[in-house]
């Protein structure tokens, strides 16, 4: 018997052995508001009642598609909250500043900026009629971003857990349990994915963040501070061990003769704190009630898989062939799911 026969079948007797899945084994946690968005701006799909009906199609779909990719024991879907960038904006007043309200959408279905908005405000809410027809889980706590719920959730679960973002916040986040899938790139992001893309590991990412800014969260970096020049100041970034933004900023007031960069840090500190309190998710601080309510969701059940009532709502919409086969479908991708218990 040659060396691959016996490696395969050593490894489906170390399977044999494992422990069986549960609820929480491989957690899937979806950054739903982007989703969503994403689908509203980007499927100009109509039904015969001549509704946009994008986002939800769009939405629907995408969910699919990921949970056939991952295999997931557990699907949690997490919503931004009302009012959810109001404790940020208390510390920094400008943040997200630059975000202006205006269309989306590039084709012709709304004759305005306000249609627009009442149709996603429509859709929103029966996508979240559709989803409790489904396996899964929903979070959606006032005036908490989806960010912030999703970091609490994948650090407080104990094994593995894959977050489904466009959003390249969540790379701080990425360790040996934990793994970030890009929709945009269709990417996994393990440890090695991080550093072969930006060169540094990724508990060295929110050093970068808070160095460089965030251009789409209205948050200033350092003058003159780019990537290649990050790396030739403080090669420290790119090493096997933590490198935090305290030890940066001790190293530029130590050197701040030696280079203008190095003034520039040491000018930035005040700035720099509220880049690292407002971009860090490590260690998320939240209300204890919220902090119980996210508690409660890892110990409860998902929702009852009510595959009639998915099929009557998608009727009514005439949502037609947005979800080719959809019967099929909902039971390839989610009967599965039901079969996960907590331990």
């Amino acid at each position: 018997m040659n060396q691959l026969y016996k490696d395969i079948l050593n490894n489906l007797h170390e399977e044999s052995n494992l422990e069986p899945l549960h609820l929480n084994s491989r957690v899937l946690l979806i950054d739903s508001m982007n989703t969503f968005l994403r689908s509203f701006a980007m499927i100009p799909a109509i039904n015969p009642q001549g509704n946009h009906v994008g986002g939800l199609v769009g939405f629907l779909k995408s969910l699919g598609y990921v949970i056939k990719l991952i295999r997931p024991t557990r699907v949690i879907l997490v919503f931004d909250g009302q009012g959810n960038i109001t404790n940020r904006r208390n510390t920094y007043a400008d943040y997200k500043a630059n975000r202006e309200i205006k269309r989306i959408t590039n084709f012709n279905v709304f004759s305005t900026l306000e249609e627009e908005s009442d149709s996603i405000a429509t859709q929103m809410l029966r996508l979240l009629d559709y989803l409790k027809a489904l396996p899964v889980n929903i979070s959606i706590i006032d005036k908490i971003e989806a960010d912030d719920t999703i970091a609490y959730l994948s650090q407080k679960l104990k094994d593995d857990v894959i977050i489904y973002s466009a959003d390249q916040d969540f790379l701080q986040l990425v360790n040996d349990r934990i793994t970030v899938y890009s929709p945009i790139k269709k990417k996994f992001y393990k440890p090695n994915d991080v550093y072969e893309q930006y060169g540094l590991h990724p508990y060295n990412f929110i050093t970068m963040k808070c160095l460089m800014g965030d251009k789409s969260d209205n948050l200033p970096g350092v003058k003159g501070l780019g990537p290649k020049k990050l790396m030739k100041f403080f090669p420290e970034i790119a090493g096997k061990k933590r490198f935090t933004l305290q030890e940066a900023y001790q190293k530029a007031t130590d050197k701040v003769e030696e280079h203008g960069i190095y003034g520039n840090v040491h000018l930035f500190k005040k700035q720099l704190e509220v880049n690292y309190e407002l971009m860090s998710l490590e260690d998320i601080e939240l209300l204890e009630h919220d902090k119980k309510e996210l508690d409660n969701l890892i110990k409860s059940s998902p929702y009852n898989f009510n595959k009639k009532r998915f099929l009557e709502m998608y009727e009514k919409d005439l949502l037609g062939r947005g979800i080719p086969n959809t019967e099929f479908w909902l039971s390839e991708v989610f009967s599965y799911l039901q079969k996960y218990k907590n331990k």
